[in-house]
């Protein structure tokens, strides 16, 4: 009887724990498949889809520290500088990893590699076309209703060292 029940408690313990890895495994696809998404209508240049992800009451800080809140706001930032900055550029999400919180929340790391497709003016000058820039991001997101939203946002811009 006791070996029964420890074989039983060990097959439990397993299962669970193959439970734990699948769930954690299709949490990671489900948020990669939305940041490939949101590459796509960035791509398109479809801001209003690009920022569907983002819940309500999203924050999103840009890679200049401004700080946009709500999903409405969001959009109508993005549409701000569609024309001048965002039209002209392509960009590429590269997925760095991830940490579950729990089932229903998680943090993601993601590389943002933004190429100039043509030249654009900025405010201090003029981004020439080839220019490839690059910005970590860090996305929060949380299940609700069975359906992952970006509540957090923050892009960060990386600046090499000055050439000695």
């Amino acid at each position: 009887n006791l070996k029964l029940l420890i074989m039983k408690t060990i097959c439990l313990f397993l299962l669970m724990c193959s439970s734990t890895i699948t769930i954690a495994q299709n949490q990671v696809d489900d948020l990669k498949k939305i940041i490939q998404q949101q590459e796509v209508d960035w791509n398109k240049n479809d801001m209003k889809a690009f920022s569907a992800p983002f819940s309500d009451d999203a924050v999103l800080i840009n890679f200049l520290g401004m700080y946009w809140q709500g999903k409405e706001n969001i959009i109508t930032e993005f549409s701000h500088i569609n024309e001048c900055c965002i039209k002209p550029t392509s960009v590429k999400f590269d997925w760095i990893d991830s940490k579950s919180l729990s089932e229903n929340a998680a943090v993601a790391h993601i590389k943002e590699t933004l190429t100039a497709k043509e030249d654009y003016a900025v405010p201090g000058g003029v981004v020439k076309k080839g220019s490839v820039s690059t910005k970590f991001i860090t996305a929060v997101f949380e299940k609700k209703n069975a359906s992952w939203k970006i509540i957090s946002m923050q892009v960060t811009q990386v600046n090499l060292p000055p050439k000695q």
